[in-house]
């Protein structure tokens, strides 16, 4: 497998010819400092025709998150403590596209989950990646917003653990600094991956320039990240053309995209969905025991023969092919 950074110069908002959309709103200081986007990119890219697993909108919900991937042995069993989760999927790729928090129980546990999977995961030549969702971004936005600080927020987690909202957000929280440096969106061979899937069309490139500027100088109080039509939140973007989806995939060089965020976008709510011929893919299922559509169901996409196989696979055990198309 062959994983490649796409990397860009950082420009100016004025060079660019981009609107700055930020209110100026600074509420505390971001202690991770400058994020190095060389490291970190905005997109990621990784070249690979190894077997992908997807998953999203966990919400907290970390026992069925565990349970369902050492059901298919992506990791070795529900460990004991999220840290020490062991990764057995070889040199498979693991997507979680956002929303890891608020909704429900166990937000950090589910966030500790992934990190500890990270370095047993590259050993094998396989990656975990996750995609920031829009509960995240709000959260760096504003640690305090009313999503976080509700009656199921991850604010009330962070508390219990001795820990200021503001520190977790900031970067001086190893949690924070963690996911501060997550992409927000990645392509994985033929396949796209973000939170709410809406490009606009745009090339990695574009995206990479905007979604910069959108961190630095806006700290996240920008529209390309918080607003209604932002990769991270648009909702029904997909539903007016039924080309859209195939072209938005094409121009970021892809054949598909998988997003989350929506659980009742293109079908029933509880199940992953198809439509435009596997052009797009929504996998959030409902899975947070607060939100409580599913149990969860975790997308595979391997190759066989010649085509591409997406499967949804069960809590209990089973696996449903759900879409195959010729590579």
């Amino acid at each position: 497998m062959k994983a490649r950074l796409v990397i860009f110069a950082v420009a100016t908002a004025a060079s660019l010819g981009i609107a700055q959309c930020g209110h100026t709103r600074a509420t505390y200081q971001v202690a991770s400092g400058p994020r190095d986007w060389a490291a970190h990119p905005a997109i990621l890219e990784i070249e690979t025709n190894a077997t992908l697993y997807a998953i999203s909108d966990v919400h907290g919900g970390y026992d069925r998150m565990a349970a369902l991937l050492a059901r298919h042995g992506v990791i070795d069993g529900i460990p004991t403590r999220p840290e020490g989760a062991t990764w057995t999927a070889g040199d498979a790729i693991l997507v979680v596209t956002g929303d890891m928090m608020d909704k429900g129980p166990s937000s950090l546990e589910a966030i500790d989950l992934l990190r500890a999977l990270e370095g047993g995961a590259e050993a094998a030549g396989g990656h975990v990646v996750f995609t920031l969702g829009n509960h995240e971004a709000e959260f760096f936005y504003d640690p305090e917003n009313d999503k976080a600080n509700g009656s199921d927020g991850v604010d009330r987690e962070i508390r219990a653990r001795g820990l200021d909202p503001k520190s977790v957000a900031s970067g001086s929280d190893p949690h924070g600094a963690w996911l501060r440096a997550r992409p927000f969106g990645a392509r994985i061979g033929r396949w796209f991956f973000s939170h709410a899937g809406d490009t606009h069309g745009r090339t990695i490139p574009e995206l990479e320039r905007v979604l910069r500027l959108a961190v630095e100088p806006h700290n996240f109080d920008d529209q390309e990240l918080i607003g209604a039509s932002s990769l991270l939140e648009s909702r029904g973007w997909y539903s007016s053309d039924g080309s859209l989806a195939l072209r938005y995939a094409q121009a970021v060089g892809a054949r598909h995209i998988v997003f989350g965020h929506q659980p009742d976008a293109l079908g029933p709510r509880g199940s992953i969905a198809v439509a435009q011929d596997g052009a797009l893919m929504r996998i959030d299922c409902g899975m947070s025991p607060d939100v409580n559509d599913s149990e969860g169901h975790l997308l595979r996409i391997r190759t066989d023969a010649g085509f591409d196989v997406a499967e949804s696979l069960d809590p209990d055990g089973k696996i449903h092919e759900i879409w195959r198309g010729a590579i």
